[in-house]
């Protein structure tokens, strides 16, 4: 067992919602962050953890997120017909999980930035605690859409109020409910029962099982993340262009403790998993995407764009290539020119440096 991993623990991913404010008829799980679905960062960050199992609640486009997923390891499925709710989506895990007396840990399918630090941190917290719940907060400059935690004179957690049904001094509140929690799983499914949809949406929310658990004399516990934008979810096109920049900064930073020079990571855009090289060095306004893999000590001049290219090591690219598939061997320069050999269908368009 790695040293990230949590024992005793399910995860269960909520992915069943219709993403209305995404404006698209696509799930918003399924919408490419830096080369690849949004939920994909979800399950490689539960399989860090080892949690077992891991749940994931699908409804709308349930197909798509099923073949999406298939090859992950692990993974199993359960249909929300519909949708009512997060409480509700939770409900539906009852069959797999009714001898399961672990943790449970609940996390969006649209949360692609939380790190495994944050999500482990967060475990060890709620088992260290012996809590009955713990959630993952965090103060937030602008908490408009998201659930308030409210906390009592002690600073006690005592519930959450959703954005809809918060009054007015409760929308000054800056620290929001992050619908990242630890529950124990008993604990869980007694608070479930016990859940109505009496609210603003006509829905049964997850977020209520905390005033429930505080009434019965249980233990609430809440953790701060570190970084508000960890915990950010995705819901709209805009959020995911900030996702997208915070990804692709974390990839910046990445390559470069590990010996690659960009020399503009502000316009560089290189797709999660890609592999660079040691003293490689990229220039400014390139893309480099899908399945490519750089070499070492290769040069790629600006305003290129690379997608699906194996290059080995010592290539140079000139700048404005556009590449397409294949591998380039080892010491070769490729240039405008000898794309323009390529188009005409040239077979050996490479010439060696």
């Amino acid at each position: 067992m790695s040293e990230m991993s949590q024992s005793d623990c399910a995860a269960v991913i909520l992915a069943a919602g219709q993403s209305t404010r995404m404006r698209s008829q696509l799930s918003k799980v399924l919408h490419p962050l830096c080369g690849r679905p949004i939920i994909r960062y979800i399950t490689e960050l539960v399989a860090l953890i080892e949690a077992r199992p891991v749940i994931v609640v699908v409804g709308y486009q349930a197909d798509k997120i099923q073949r999406e997923l298939k090859d992950v390891a692990g993974v199993e499925f359960v249909y929300q017909k519909e949708q009512l709710g997060t409480a509700h989506a939770v409900s539906q895990t009852r069959g797999i999980l009714a001898e399961f007396s672990g943790t449970v840990l609940i996390l969006n399918g649209d949360t692609p930035l939380l790190t495994p630090d944050e999500l482990s941190g967060l475990i060890q917290f709620h088992q260290k605690m012996k809590a009955d719940c713990t959630l993952l907060s965090s103060d937030v400059p602008n908490p408009f859409g998201y659930g308030r935690i409210v906390r009592g004179e002690g600073g006690e957690v005592l519930g959450i109020v959703e954005e809809k049904d918060a009054s007015s001094e409760q929308k000054k509140i800056t620290e929001i409910n992050s619908g990242i929690y630890c529950f124990n799983a008993r604990s869980l499914y007694a608070a479930l029962s016990k859940i109505d949809n009496h609210n603003a949406k006509g829905e049964y929310y997850l977020t209520d099982s905390v005033a429930i658990l505080r009434r019965e004399g249980k233990s609430v516990q809440a953790l701060k993340a570190a970084d508000y934008r960890t915990v950010l979810g995705i819901n709209t096109r805009m959020d995911l262009a900030e996702a997208s920049r915070i990804i692709r900064q974390r990839i910046a930073t990445q390559l470069m403790e590990s010996g690659v020079t960009l020399i503009d990571p502000d316009t560089t855009y290189i797709d999660y998993g890609i592999q660079v090289g040691q003293d490689t060095v990229i220039w400014p306004c390139c893309l480099i995407e899908g399945r490519s893999s750089i070499g070492r000590s290769c040069q790629i001049g600006p305003f290129c764009r690379i997608v699906d290219v194996v290059l080995e090591d010592e290539v140079r690219v000139e700048g404005g290539c556009f590449l397409r598939g294949g591998t380039i061997a080892a010491g070769s320069t490729v240039s405008i020119a000898s794309q323009a050999c390529q188009d005409k269908g040239i077979e050996r368009f490479f010439h060696q440096a």
